[in-house]
């Protein structure tokens, strides 16, 4: 399964960091956010990896070649949300992919648990304890209800920015993407995903329980993210 991994946006909870740094070659201990992710995947034998590009894109696109790792650049970065980075890719996704942001690190079982998934459009969240700067959800018997950045009536998962879609998923997302993206360049992943469950579209939760991950937003997310993510066995 190809996997698609968001790094157009500037990062500016970061900065100064990412003034000249894009946040995916932030590093955490010898490697960057991006080498960590893509290990991580590989363990699970994803190794079809494209990388959406914006902010800073010719650093980012020259670290990618080296990895080895195919980029696509969002021209309008500057002024559009993550759904326009999707709908940049949507030649690429057409046949279901994983979902990723670019600051998130996680272990390879949760990767494994949700690529398990048998619902055509599933996000990996976790309950209980939620973040205030999380992506909040209401979820019920597996299912998501509705999603947003803004506190919700009843929340109880918070997305972790990790998403699995089939080819029918993905279907269904390319067409909101497009119907969206009409009236609101700025508007994001997961505006995009409630408006498909406020239709009516199945979207499931992935429980990852007790797994590891960490959201890098600020910059003592780098040092928490190297406390975690370069223990033995994490790395």
């Amino acid at each position: 399964m190809k996997t698609i991994i968001l790094a157009a946006g500037k990062s500016t909870r970061l900065l100064p960091l990412t003034k000249e740094t894009p946040q995916a070659m932030l590093k955490i201990g010898a490697e960057t956010i991006l080498e960590k992710q893509v290990k991580l995947l590989k363990k699970v034998g994803l190794d079809d990896l494209v990388v959406i590009t914006g902010y800073l894109s010719r650093k980012l696109e020259e670290f990618c070649r080296e990895l080895r790792i195919k980029t696509l650049f969002n021209p309008f970065y500057d002024v559009s949300g993550i759904a326009a980075s999707l709908w940049i890719a949507k030649n690429e996704i057409k046949n279901g992919f994983l979902f990723l942001y670019s600051d998130v690190l996680f272990e390879p079982e949760t990767i494994r648990g949700l690529l398990e998934q048998e619902g055509d459009i599933c996000l990996a969240v976790q309950k209980n304890d939620l973040r205030a700067e999380a992506e909040k959800i209401v979820e019920e018997s597996g299912l998501i209800k509705r999603i947003s950045k803004v506190k919700l009536a009843k929340e109880n998962s918070e997305f972790i920015g990790i998403a699995k879609f089939s080819e029918h998923g993905a279907e269904k997302l390319i067409k909101e993407l497009e119907n969206e993206l009409k009236d609101n360049l700025e508007t994001s992943f997961i505006t995009v995903i409630d408006n498909l469950v406020q239709k009516g579209e199945v979207a499931e939760a992935y429980d990852i329980k007790n797994a590891q991950f960490i959201d890098i937003d600020f910059p003592d997310d780098l040092i928490k993210a190297a406390e975690i993510f370069n223990q033995n066995g994490k790395q």
